[in-house]
């Protein structure tokens, strides 16, 4: 079983409800939630030009990485999500931040479709706050620091 930490943002039409389906078809189809972080409202960025709500989920699931992103992308498209602008406004947003196989293994993928951890994780605020709520003693792998930690070092830098 591995457990995945998935990063979840909704910035249009009933952002909440995105939210909650999004959670509900993560659970029935991929595996059980084992924590989940409250919603944060955060500042639009690239080209979106409404607010989001962000969260996080850890899910347990038998799938490989490759197979999960499969299934989170049909959430997003059965949830009304389009790509058409890189970046812009959206139902919903699934991403894989880390995987782990417990107790303590966090692996590192890169495929031309997936990339673990995610790449933009540490710079991005709306994902640091909820993943350090509910998995702050996860480590990052290529930086060998804690969610908690990462998320501390955060605040510190941006409160001088």
């Amino acid at each position: 079983m591995h457990e995945y930490l998935i990063a979840l943002g909704a910035n249009l039409g009933d952002r909440e409800y995105y939210m909650e389906q999004a959670i509900e078809a993560i659970r029935t189809s991929c595996g059980p939630i084992l924590r989940r972080a409250p919603f944060i409202e955060t500042a639009p960025m690239g080209a979106a030009d409404q607010p989001f709500l962000n969260s996080a989920v850890i899910c347990s699931c038998e799938l490989e990485p490759s197979a999960l992103l499969d299934r989170l992308m049909a959430i997003e498209k059965e949830l009304g999500r389009t790509r058409d602008i890189r970046w812009g406004n959206r139902t919903i947003d699934c991403d894989i931040i880390l995987w782990r196989r417990p107790p303590n293994d966090y692996p590192l993928m890169q495929t031309a479709q997936l990339v673990i951890p995610h790449p933009e994780a540490l710079n991005r605020a709306f994902v640091l706050e909820p993943s350090a709520a509910i998995a702050g003693e996860w480590r990052h792998p290529t930086v060998d620091r804690t969610l908690a930690e990462l998320w501390q070092d955060w605040q510190d830098t941006r409160s001088v």
